[in-house]
C-alpha cells in the first residue's frame, strides 16, 4: 500500500504538471470528499479548471510544509542545489493553493525567482489561479505586485504593447478577485496600485481613466451596498482632478449635466462654470481649467444621475448616501477653490466627515430628534453661496430628502442634520 509521503508527492507531482502546462487555468478549488472510495487520483481536472478533493489535503500540506522548511535551511545557505531549487516549486504550488497566507512560503518564491529558477509570466499566471480559490489573500497580492515591479524594470521605455497587456491583465485578476467577495479591500487596494504604477505610465491615460470611469459605475449598478465600490470611483474623481495628462474635456459627462441642469449648452465648456459659480476671481492655466470642468462634471454627474439613478432602483442603501456626501463635499470645495476661497466644515461636530466612505452618525454626535438643535446663525453668503451653483444644490438636496422620507427615514434624516450642522447648509 502507497505510504502518505509518496502518495502526497505523486499528487503535488501532477497538480504541478497542470499548472505548468496549461497557461488558460480559470480556477483552484478544494472538492469535498470524505475518502478516496474510488482509487483515483484525487487531482480533478476539466476545462481549465483543477479541483482537488478535502480528503488528501491534510496528507499534501503537512508533507509539502515539512520538506520546504527543510529545504528553506539549505537554501538560506546557499547550500541547496540547483536541481533541488528546481524540484521545491511543486511543493510551493501545493502549499500555497491550500494555504496562501503564510508569508516564508512567498518569499522562497521570491528567491526562486531572483535565482532564475522561476519565471515572472509562470508566476503571474499562478498567483492568479491562488486568487481565483482566495481571493481576499494580501500575500497573493503583494507577492504579485512584487512581480510587476520586475517585470516592468525590464519593459523598455516606450513598449506600450506590453505596458497596455499588463494593465489589462491586472484589471482582469482585480474584477475577478472583487466579484468572489463582497467588499474585497484588498482586490481594490490592488487595482489603485494598477493603476498608479501602470496606467500612469501610458499616452492613453484619458482612454484609461475614462474606461474605468465606464467600469465602476457598471460595478456600482450591480453591487450597490459595497463601500469598496464607491471608494475606488472616489479614487478615480480625484485622480481626474489631479491629473496632469488629461487635456481635453470629458464631453460625455459634461452633456450630461448641462442636460440634467436644464441649462443651454453654449459651445465653450468653460461656460458651465461661469453660468454655475459665476466669474472667478483669476484666470486659471487651460490645462487647470479643463480638470476644473472635468471634475465638476463627473461629480455633478454623479450626483444627478449615478445616485439617483441607484437610490430609485436600490432605495435603502446606506452606502450611496455616504457616497452623496462625498460629492457634495467636493463639489462645494471645488467651488470654493474657483473663486480662490477656503472651504471648512464644522470640525467642532465631527471631522470624519470629510470622508465620504467614512459613518458620520449624528446621534453620536448628541443631536437626536428629540433635542434640542443648536441655533445656525445667519451670515452674509459668500460668492459661493450666493452662486446658481448653490442655490439649485440647496433645492435637489430638499427634493431628495424629501424623495426618501417614506422609504429611508432614518437615513434621510440622518442626511439631513448632517448637511445642516456639519456641512452648514442652512436653508435645507
Amino acid at each position: 500500500m502507497e505510504d502518505d509521503n509518496s502518495m502526497s508527492e505523486r499528487i503535488l507531482r501532477s497538480l504541478e504538471t497542470i499548472v505548468n502546462n496549461d497557461p488558460n487555468l480559470k480556477e483552484f478549488v478544494v472538492v469535498p470528499a470524505e475518502a478516496n472510495t474510488k482509487n483515483k487520483s484525487p487531482v480533478l481536472y476539466e476545462e481549465h479548471n483543477i479541483g482537488l478533493e478535502s480528503w488528501c489535503v491534510k496528507h499534501i500540506y503537512r508533507y509539502a510544509y515539512l520538506e520546504l522548511f527543510e529545504a528553506r535551511k539549505l537554501l538560506l545557505k546557499k547550500k541547496l542545489p540547483f536541481n533541488k531549487e528546481r524540484s521545491l516549486n511543486h511543493l510551493l504550488i501545493g502549499v500555497l493553493l491550500i494555504n496562501p497566507d503564510v508569508s516564508t512560503f512567498w518569499n522562497v518564491k521570491r528567491e526562486l525567482v531572483e535565482r532564475d529558477v522561476l519565471s515572472v509570466n509562470n508566476e503571474l499566471l499562478f498567483t492568479k489561479l491562488v486568487l481565483s480559490s482566495k481571493s481576499k489573500s494580501n500575500e497573493a497580492f503583494a507577492y504579485r505586485r512584487w512581480l510587476l515591479n520586475r517585470a516592468l524594470a525590464k519593459l523598455q521605455k516606450n513598449d506600450m504593447r506590453a505596458l497596455q497587456s499588463l494593465f489589462d491583465g491586472e484589471m482582469s485578476v482585480c474584477e475577478m478577485a472583487a466579484a468572489k467577495n463582497a467588499n474585497n479591500y484588498h482586490a481594490w487596494t490592488h487595482r489603485i496600485w494598477s493603476f498608479e504604477t501602470i496606467g500612469h505610465r501610458m499616452a492613453n491615460f484619458s482612454v484609461l481613466i475614462l474606461r474605468e470611469l465606464e467600469f465602476s459605475q457598471q460595478w456600482l449598478s450591480q453591487h450597490v451596498s459595497e463601500h469598496t465600490g464607491y471608494h475606488y470611483r472616489q479614487y478615480l474623481l480625484n485622480a481626474v482632478r489631479n491629473s496632469k495628462k488629461i487635456t481635453c474635456v470629458f464631453e460625455y459627462y459634461y452633456s450630461k449635466v448641462v442636460e440634467s441642469l436644464g441649462l443651454v449648452n453654449e459651445n465653450d465648456p468653460k461656460d458651465i462654470l461661469t453660468l454655475l459659480l459665476g466669474k472667478e476671481k483669476s484666470c486659471k492655466p487651460l490645462e487647470e481649467t479643463n480638470n476644473l470642468i472635468n471634475s465638476f462634471s463627473l461629480l455633478l454627474f454623479d450626483l444627478h444621475n449615478t445616485v439617483d439613478m441607484l437610490n430609485s432602483i436600490f432605495p435603502n442603501h446606506e452606502a450611496l448616501w455616504y457616497h452623496r456626501r462625498y460629492l457634495l463635499h467636493h463639489l462645494i470645495k471645488t467651488a470654493y477653490e474657483y473663486h480662490g476661497l477656503s472651504f471648512k466644515m464644522n470640525e467642532k461636530l465631527d471631522d470624519v466627515a470629510l470622508h465620504g466612505t467614512n459613518i458620520v452618525n449624528m446621534e453620536n454626535s448628541g443631536f437626536s430628534d428629540g433635542e434640542k438643535q443648536p441655533k445656525l446663525f445667519k451670515t452674509q453668503p459668500n460668492r459661493v453661496e450666493s452662486s446658481l451653483f448653490y442655490q439649485s444644490l440647496v433645492k435637489t438636496e430638499s427634493e431628495f430628502i424629501k424623495k426618501n422620507l417614506t422609504g429611508a427615514l432614518h437615513l434621510a434624516r440622518r442626511y439631513e442634520k448632517w448637511l445642516q450642522f456639519v456641512f452648514c447648509m442652512k436653508d435645507v
